[in-house]
């Protein structure tokens, strides 16, 4: 899903950007709106997103001078401008500076707003690739470089971080059937154990690292496995797979590991698995580490899968708890992502998945649906039940109300009325 940043000092434009588009039909979502130039770059800055829209004349910063900021720092973000007549040899100067599109305000409408943001898009792809490959040389191990780029998930780095690892993971054809697996050993049960050194700890530790380190060489042979840093003290590791079509073989691995250690010593082991994750998925993968980590902290067992014990459905069902406690707001997938621990592109794809359709489908269905009841008294106007409902505008609201109902919210309404 690609994020999309929008800048105007005008309140009226900012609004009628937003809700013009369906911006979730165009696999995007807006991640922040600016009212000027500076806020604009901070925002560029902290959320990385892939394309912006701004108008040329903006206070503190023009858009101008946004675009040349950005064109130095953060070559692969796509410009769309915003122009007045007046603005026009600006808007010329700015397509040198690569902005992919211009739009004059006065005649800016759904058509031309869709068909720059598709322009957008196809330049954005094409600088993902343009931009990516030199995080993949030719003379870097591949297994090195997938073990670098599932790193980058794991850290607490956001943003263009994560989206640049998923793209290096696809370069190497390892973004398809992933999984994080955690190492946790737990030497409590040693004899003595107290009385070790801390250079007898790090040696124990590091022998059975190593255990584990052949055993999944075996176990999984056949599919992609890389260590990588664990970040979680001396009694842990971690392991990046990809090629999974279940969690299956990551429950042998544990049933053999499990068994190598007992033959061996007494130290305790537990396997912590996100479960298998692709593509844009894998944009979750920290955050289902994280989770993880707190669930074993709370409740520690020899076998945690994330899909056993957080499970899909509770977010989607959270999330849909939301917006019917909301649903008198105006509801955004970044806020609600937010409210429930995971990432605007994961909320999305659960419900792409689950729902057969996408989070805001679901919201304006939500509304509509609770419109109607709001409609049938007569008591109030039909831009009373837009704005009660959080809509900019009843425009914008009938247009929704319509592609749900075939009719319009009067008509809707009338019925009513006659009876």
């Amino acid at each position: 899903m690609y994020r999309v940043l929008l800048a105007d000092d005008e309140p009226i434009i900012l609004s009628g950007l937003q809700s013009m588009l369906s911006w979730e039909r165009l696999d995007c979502v807006v991640c922040g709106t600016a009212r000027n130039g500076r806020q604009a770059l901070e925002l560029v800055e902290s959320r990385r997103p892939d394309i912006v829209i701004c108008d040329i004349n903006m206070p503190l910063l023009t858009g101008l001078e946004l675009l040349e900021t950005c064109a130095e720092r953060f070559p692969e973000i796509v410009f769309v401008m915003l122009t007045n007549h007046q603005d026009f040899h600006m808007a010329q100067q700015s397509l040198r500076n690569r902005a992919v599109d211009y739009l004059l305000k006065i005649e800016l409408d759904e058509e031309k707003l869709e068909r720059s943001v598709g322009l957008a898009i196809d330049e954005r792809k094409k600088r993902r690739r343009l931009f990516q490959p030199a995080s993949v040389r030719p003379d870097t191990d591949p297994a090195e470089a997938v073990a670098r780029h599932a790193a980058m998930l794991l850290s607490p780095e956001d943003g263009y971080g994560g989206e640049r690892a998923i793209a290096g993971l696809e370069a190497l054809g390892a973004e398809k059937g992933c999984a994080a697996v955690l190492l946790v050993m737990d030497p409590a049960a040693i004899p003595n154990i107290s009385s070790f050194s801390r250079e007898e700890r790090t040696r124990l530790f590091s022998f059975h690292r190593n255990l584990a380190l052949d055993t999944a060489q075996k176990v999984f042979q056949g599919l992609g496995c890389v260590p990588l840093p664990s970040g979680a003290g001396e009694g842990t590791a971690a392991l990046f797979l990809w090629g999974l079509e279940n969690d299956r073989p990551i429950a042998q691995f544990q049933t053999r590991l499990a068994a190598a250690f007992r033959d061996i010593s007494q130290m305790r082991l537990s396997v912590l698995t996100t479960g298998v994750l692709s593509g844009q998925e894998l944009a979750g993968l920290r955050l289902r580490t994280e989770l993880l980590r707190r669930e074993y902290a709370v409740s520690p067992r020899p076998f945690l899968c994330y899909s056993q014990s957080m499970g899909r459905g509770d977010y989607v069902a959270a999330a849909r708890r939301y917006v019917e406690d909301h649903i008198l707001e105006r509801v955004l997938v970044q806020d609600v992502a937010a409210a429930i621990g995971i990432t605007p592109n994961y909320l999305s794809s659960l419900f792409k998945r689950q729902l057969g359709q996408n989070f805001m489908d679901y919201v304006n269905a939500t509304k509509v649906k609770y419109a109607c009841t709001l409609l049938q008294d007569g008591t109030r106007m039909v831009y009373e039940v837009s704005h009660m409902l959080g809509y900019d505008n009843a425009y914008y609201f009938t247009k929704v109300f319509k592609r749900y109902m075939k009719m319009t919210p009067t008509e809707y309404q009338s019925q009513f009325s006659i009876k």
